[in-house]
């Protein structure tokens, strides 16, 4: 991401995505947004934003009437909605980072392009911070760990996450999944057998065979809240501190 300098109040940002709208709220720039999408539901100021729809469909006539000079997204925009965009005058600027270094990396750029470099630099230090207290508690071998989105069929998702997990001191069964959410073989997760599942956002109910290590030992946590854990912004360190604790304070 080129460093552009602007003044945040000069310009009219829309984001597509809850984690960077997160990112331009945690920014001081909450007052540049003047649309979001419809499951930006965090900080509690970006509830009294104007919805634009989602990223799959976004309201494009509602888009050109709030004239936006960047439009934030976290996945590649389909080509024909970005050029007309584009030729509308609005800079699409893409925040998706798979790691949380890159994730840092997203704030850094951002905060430089909207002159908030000192605001981006303490959020960053947040972050690093929240990763090397981390890296002082994994004194014990580190739990294989499964996170499931949904049950039927089975989904489970890495990348970004499956970095948290790392961080946290834990291992991502679900290594080999390249995409943010994939399919995964029933098979092969009970052949990896993990020590802790976190089952977040569309899982039902099911009964799990207690050869899998989580569930003889009672390590299954649902209370958690997804969007912490699915969104790569500033409440990173929250998912971090939150699965530090999980894996060796209670087990």
């Amino acid at each position: 991401m080129a460093a552009q300098e602007c003044r945040a109040d000069e310009h009219r940002i829309i984001s597509l995505a809850p984690n960077a709208t997160e990112i331009l709220f945690e920014l001081g720039l909450a007052g540049a947004v003047v649309g979001v999408d419809e499951y930006s539901n965090y900080p509690q100021g970006a509830k009294d934003i104007e919805r634009v729809g989602t990223f799959d469909k976004p309201n494009i006539e509602r888009i050109i009437l709030l004239r936006p000079d960047y439009i934030l997204v976290n996945t590649d925009m389909e080509g024909d909605k970005a050029d007309y965009l584009k030729g509308l005058g609005a800079r699409i600027i893409k925040v998706s980072p798979k790691t949380v270094e890159g994730l840092c990396n997203s704030i850094t750029g951002l905060g430089a392009m909207f002159n908030r470099e000192a605001r981006a630099g303490l959020i960053v230090k947040k972050i690093r911070g929240a990763v090397r207290k981390a890296s002082l508690n994994t004194g014990r071998p580190r739990p294989k760990v499964f996170v499931q989105l949904h049950n039927d069929p089975l989904v489970t998702v890495s990348s970004f996450i499956g970095d948290v997990i790392r961080i946290s001191g834990g291992d991502n069964i679900a290594w080999d999944v390249k995409d943010e959410a994939a399919l995964f073989s029933y098979e092969v997760m009970l052949q990896r057998n993990p020590d802790i599942m976190i089952i977040i956002g569309f899982s039902k109910e099911w009964d799990l065979p207690d050869s899998i290590s989580a569930v003889r030992k009672g390590r299954i946590f649902k209370d958690l809240d997804p969007d912490i854990f699915l969104r790569p912004g500033p409440r990173v360190t929250e998912a971090i501190e939150q699965l530090n604790r999980i894996f060796y304070e209670e087990s």
